[in-house]
């Protein structure tokens, strides 16, 4: 059964600086699109009743769509409650639902952001310093993306080498703020 391929049809990366007087604002975004991914985590947390799309028939139990035969041998719309809702999204979410855990890895991800402050040399003058710059940075700022877990670019580890496709236990991106200051002599 195909699925799709791991590998993207295009990358694409977006920076800008932008100054004005003595102020200077960069940013670096990046996306991807036209890949799908398996997702390990999102099997079993959904299996376990632990994702927002196994909130239907916690409390009641819940129908499934599609007919079944009545006593006089027809076809009817189902309306039999399913009240063993852990076997059902284990059978609908399970392992063996490869097409129902596997994603598209598309984003846009706001890579970084850096605000930076020059002071001017005529106020560094008397301090016998050519350049001080001051600064916030912020990086792994956000992602814009349909895959249901934390972040689309991941790779798994398999013996020493790095598989794509299949996300197995992934850890969020690490999101880092920052303040620096560069003093020039």
């Amino acid at each position: 059964m195909y699925l799709g391929n791991t590998m993207p049809k295009g990358k694409l990366g977006f920076g800008n600086d932008f100054s004005y007087r003595s102020f200077r604002l960069s940013v670096l975004f990046d996306a991807q699109w036209g890949a799908v991914a398996h997702s390990l985590m999102h099997y079993k947390l959904a299996e376990q009743g632990k994702t927002t799309n196994t909130l239907p028939g916690r409390a009641s139990g819940l129908i499934g769509n599609g007919v079944v035969i009545d006593a006089d041998g027809k076809y009817v719309k189902n309306t039999t409650v399913a009240t063993d809702v852990d076997y059902y999204y284990r059978s609908h979410w399970g392992i063996d639902n490869a097409e129902g855990n596997t994603f598209s890895t598309d984003f846009i991800k706001f890579r970084e952001a850096r605000l930076d402050y020059t002071i001017k040399p005529a106020v560094l003058k008397k301090t016998g310093l050519q350049r001080v710059t001051v600064g916030v940075y912020g990086r792994n700022l956000f992602i814009w993306s349909p895959w249901p877990m934390f972040d689309p670019e991941f790779g798994t580890i398999s013996g020493t080498d790095i598989v794509q496709g299949f996300e197995i236990a992934q850890f969020p991106s690490t999101r880092t703020f920052g303040f620096n200051v560069v003093i020039g002599l």
